[in-house]
């Protein structure tokens, strides 16, 4: 590409210097003043017909989507012994994250065998009261009371049972896990710090990046422009060349009295993994059409004296159009004055333009 544009800057300029004593005019009839292995090196763009979509501006930022994210608190209170994970990790569900040493787990734990050997004592009971009872040599009552005291201790094993799988330890350990797949996102322990029972931070968050929300903020003035399945194109800091297609799938209608803005929210999938929390976005909502006009690229378009031109191609031959301008969006330029499917030249335009202009 550079020995190209190189060889189209010699060759232009030595048609420049050529002609410099001509007399200036704006319409060329042929490409005579341009060498065709010149013309021939040309990028081109065909002018074809969009649509004029009008679209307001949002500033955003990418979040985890709350559907698929989990915080992990521990139910009980103890010292960090050891952590498997770091911030940024991807653990699968029922992953160990962390083991915490806790006299509460020690208690369930005892609690838990010592119900289960009162419910070994409370059946060795029974049968003997059983067979007492079937050998008349005990009364009704005594078995009915050993039954009782067998149901009693089984009801209290259920409970530590219960009690001990809430809290996930075993003896005083207590064993912290993912309780979905995904990245951890948040992690606010280190080893050997205390954790409490009662503390509102969570220990690690856990989010599956797979599908991530957008929220963007529209400022008062837009509100009314936005409504849900309006579609948007998104653009991120990170990989600025690309672009996310979504649509709008909540509004919160509440407005910020800060920022004087409201929040919108975008959910879009994210099977690569591109888009991460805390990223700023881009976000432009399509709000209506403007109806159809000829499109050419933005880079094509070339000023001169208050009026805009293209260099157009048309077998092997260079010519200058002028174009009016109707709208302006991005790299995209709506004009008049072509027609659809001419080419248009879409680099080292403004020295073909000087060359054909002294021609």
């Amino acid at each position: 590409m550079k020995s190209i544009t190189h060889y189209l800057f010699c060759s232009l300029s030595i048609v420049l210097w050529c002609s410099c004593s001509q007399p200036k005019t704006t319409v060329v009839k042929e490409s005579k003043a341009v060498p065709d292995s010149v013309v021939s090196h040309v990028q081109v763009a065909s002018v074809r017909n969009e649509s004029m979509d009008e679209y307001i501006k949002l500033n955003g930022k990418i979040q985890p989507n709350e559907m698929r994210q989990a915080k992990v608190f521990a139910l009980v209170s103890g010292k960090i012994e050891s952590i498997s994970v770091e911030l940024g990790d991807f653990v699968h569900k029922g992953q160990l994250l962390a083991v915490l040493k806790s006299t509460e787990v020690a208690d369930v734990s005892n609690t838990l065998s010592l119900a289960e050997s009162n419910v070994a004592i409370a059946k060795k009971g029974l049968e003997t009261t059983k067979d007492l009872y079937e050998g008349q040599l005990a009364t009704e009552q005594e078995y009915l009371n050993a039954t009782m005291t067998y149901n009693n201790a089984l009801s209290e094993l259920n409970r530590a049972k219960e009690v001990a799988s809430i809290t996930g330890g075993s003896n005083s350990s207590y064993l912290v896990k993912a309780p979905l797949s995904g990245y951890v996102i948040d992690k606010n322990i280190s080893n050997n710090s205390e954790v409490r029972q009662d503390n509102n931070e969570d220990l690690f968050a856990i989010a599956d990046l797979s599908n991530v929300w957008i929220i963007a903020n529209v400022y008062e003035a837009d509100i009314n422009k936005v409504h849900i399945d309006d579609e948007v194109a998104i653009q991120t800091l990170a990989n600025p060349e690309k672009t996310y297609a979504g649509k709008i799938n909540k509004i919160y209608n509440v407005l910020d009295p800060e920022t004087r803005t409201m929040r919108v929210r975008i959910s879009i999938d994210n099977p690569k993994g591109e888009l991460k929390p805390e990223m700023f976005a881009t976000v432009r909502v399509k709000v209506r059409s403007a109806g159809i006009a000829l499109m050419v690229p933005s880079q094509a378009i070339i000023m001169d004296n208050s009026k805009y031109y293209v260099v157009v191609r048309e077998k092997s031959k260079l010519s200058i159009k002028e174009v009016v301008i109707i709208k302006r969006a991005g790299n995209k330029t709506f004009i008049s004055g072509l027609s659809e499917n001419e080419e248009v030249v879409t680099n080292s335009q403004v020295f073909l333009f000087q060359a054909l202009n002294t021609n």
